[in-house]
C-alpha cells in the first residue's frame, strides 16, 4: 500500500488491539479499491480515552473502529449518534466529518447477517444471551429488531441485566449468572455469549445446559482468542458459530460509512481466511 500526502487514516481504538483482524480485513478491502486509505490499530487504555478522542480531529482522522473496553465509556466524547447506536448505548464505529464526530453500532446488524449467512432467521426465535455489556446491548437490540420472540438475559450482575432487559423492553427477561447452575435449553434456539470471562472458571462451567442438541451456540469471539463456550458446545454435540462471521459483516458495514462504497465481501472475507 502506498502513502502519500492523499493517504487518510482509518483506525482502531482499543485494549487490547494486538490480535485484531480488522487491519487485515479494512486494508485488504482499501487496497482491492484502489482508495487511498490505511487502517491502523491503536492501544488506547481507559484514561487515555478523552486524548484518543479528541486526536481524532486533531489529525483529521476520516474515522475509526471502537472495541473492548471502550464501546460504552466513548459515548459522552462525541458529537451525536445514529439510531443504531443511541438504542443500544454502544459505539463501535466513528466517523469525523469535519470534525464533527458521530457513533453508530454495526454490531449488531453485522450479526444478523452472519446468522443469516448461516441460514438462521432469528424471527420467531427464542434466544439466551450470556452478559450484559455493550456487546450484548447491540446483539440484543439487533434480534429484536428482527422479530425474535422472546430473549433471556443471564449476568452475574442482576442490576445490569435488568437495565438491558428494559431498554430491550420487549419479551425480554433476566436471571442472575450463578457458577454451575443448570440451564435448560429444549426451547431455546439460539445461545450467545458475549462474555469476556472464560467459560470455565478453576475446571467448572459457569452454567451446565440440558437438552441443547439443536441450539446453536454463537460466541462472539474469534481467531486466536480461545472459547471454553464452544469446546462445551462440541462436547453435546450442538452446532456452533465463532465471532468471525460478525466480524467480517460489522466490518463490512463500518466500512461503507467510512469511504462511501460498497464493501467487496469477498475480498475481506480472504483477509479473514474465511
Amino acid at each position: 500500500m502506498e502513502i502519500s500526502g492523499m493517504t487518510q487514516v482509518l483506525g482502531l481504538f482499543g485494549d487490547p488491539v494486538l490480535y485484531s483482524l480488522s487491519p487485515a480485513m479494512h486494508n485488504a478491502a482499501c487496497s482491492y479499491l484502489q482508495l487511498p486509505y490505511v487502517y491502523i490499530p491503536f492501544r488506547v487504555e481507559k484514561n487515555d480515552l478523552p486524548a484518543a478522542v479528541a486526536a481524532i480531529r486533531a489529525l483529521n482522522i476520516k474515522g475509526v473502529n471502537i472495541t473492548v473496553p471502550h464501546k460504552e465509556a466513548v459515548i459522552p466524547f462525541l458529537d451525536q449518534l445514529d439510531e443504531s447506536a443511541r438504542r443500544c448505548g454502544a459505539v463501535n464505529t466513528i466517523i469525523n466529518n469535519d470534525g464533527v464526530l458521530t457513533g453508530y453500532n454495526t454490531d449488531g446488524v453485522g450479526f444478523i447477517d452472519s446468522l443469516r449467512e448461516a441460514d438462521f432467521n432469528p424471527a420467531g426465535k427464542k434466544a439466551v444471551i450470556l452478559g450484559a455489556g455493550g456487546a450484548a446491548r447491540a446483539v440484543g437490540s439487533a434480534l429484536v429488531d428482527s422479530g425474535v420472540k422472546e430473549i433471556l438475559i443471564i449476568n452475574r450482575t442482576v442490576a445490569k441485566a435488568e437495565r438491558l432487559a428494559r431498554l430491550l423492553d420487549q419479551h425480554v427477561r433476566f436471571q442472575q449468572l450463578i457458577l454451575g447452575s443448570t440451564l435448560e435449553l429444549a426451547d431455546i434456539d439460539i445461545i450467545i455469549n458475549t462474555l469476556s470471562i472464560p467459560f470455565k472458571e478453576q475446571g467448572e462451567w459457569l452454567l451446565n445446559f440440558t437438552s441443547a442438541q439443536r441450539t446453536l451456540f454463537y460466541d462472539l469471539r474469534y481467531g486466536q482468542m480461545p472459547s471454553d463456550f464452544l469446546t462445551f458446545a462440541k462436547t453435546i454435540n450442538a452446532p456452533a458459530l465463532d465471532g468471525l462471521g460478525m466480524l467480517l459483516h460489522q466490518g463490512a458495514r463500518a466500512f461503507s460509512l467510512f469511504t462511501g462504497k460498497e464493501a467487496p465481501l469477498a475480498v475481506m472475507r480472504s483477509a479473514l481466511a474465511l
